[in-house]
């Protein structure tokens, strides 16, 4: 699992529950739906930029994203925020 997958399907969870679909979210951040579905799906890379604006977009800290990805300790993460390697 990597690291894009995982921001992505957090995203997905917390949009649904608070009734937004993709359309809605694309154009609050000035996307086009087709590139917002591939960052849910982790088909592209997360950048900081556009992760603080689905957190202004579903008033959620950036430090929930942080706890996630820290409770996935099992991932070796490099400096590329890559999963590169699963600890044993």
């Amino acid at each position: 699992m990597n690291i894009d997958y995982v921001i992505g399907n957090e995203v997905r969870i917390l949009r649904k529950a608070r009734n937004l679909t993709g359309i809605n979210m694309s154009k609050k951040m000035n996307i086009s739906q087709q590139h917002y579905s591939r960052l849910e799906r982790g088909a592209v890379k997360w950048c900081v930029s556009t992760l603080v604006d689905v957190c202004f977009i579903l008033n959620i800290s950036i430090l929930h994203f942080i706890k996630l990805l820290d409770s996935k300790k099992n991932m070796v993460i490099d400096c590329n925020c890559e999963c590169v390697a699963k600890k044993n």
